[in-house]
């Protein structure tokens, strides 16, 4: 491969900009972003200028966010990143196996692959209505009034989205390794106290 990417932002919780990118060709990154604003990349300084990675890429001066996750690592240690992905991925299938027994849950996916889990909260009013015409209509209503009631009383915060042809659904990404299998049954809990109720 000519390039490859890494990015530590969901499952490690590193800063969104902290992606690294290396590439095998030396100069492709200044050809590809290169501005040559004299103001920002003088050419007569006193070192060689090759070393100045602002006109490399896309952000210009804002080099040093991979810093933040190096201090991270050197914080955590390669075994504390170790428990925390093995925290994120149990809580993830605690969560995945408790709304599997409850009713009003149906997944996307039976059997994630990593902390995502995606799934619709099915509300009582359409339960067992899944052959009607309506039923994929009225469901994709649902998501964004249970995520209205989330942000309204400040409970929680849950994505949802669309995917090809399924209606709205959930997606809720485990990052936070504090969290412990009581939050798990809490936000099963919240989606039914939420959703229940609703007539869509």
């Amino acid at each position: 491969a000519d390039s490859v990417t890494w990015n530590p932002h969901k499952l490690l919780a590193a800063p969104q900009q902290c992606s690294t990118f290396l590439v095998r060709h030396k100069n492709v990154l200044k050809e590809g972003h290169s501005s040559n604003a004299k103001y920002l990349f003088q050419k007569d300084k006193f070192y060689d200028t090759s070393y100045d990675t602002g006109d490399k890429h896309i952000q210009c001066g804002r080099r040093a966010d991979v810093f933040k996750f190096w201090f991270m690592w050197k914080a955590k240690g390669t075994e504390g990143f170790e428990k925390h992905i093995d925290k994120l991925f149990d809580n993830a299938r605690f969560f995945l196996e408790h709304i599997k027994k409850r009713e009003g849950f149906r997944l996307v996916l039976d059997s994630p692959e990593c902390t995502n889990i995606m799934f619709w909260y099915i509300p009582k009013c359409l339960r067992n209505r899944e052959n009607e015409p309506d039923y994929n209509e009225r469901l994709h209503k649902v998501a964004p009034k249970i995520k209205e009631r989330m942000i309204k009383e400040g409970c929680m915060m849950v994505t949802y989205q669309p995917q090809g042809n399924l209606v709205n659904f959930f997606r809720i990404v485990f990052q936070n390794s504090a969290l412990s299998h009581k939050d798990m049954v809490y936000f099963a809990n919240e989606f039914e106290r939420l959703g229940s109720d609703l007539i869509v």
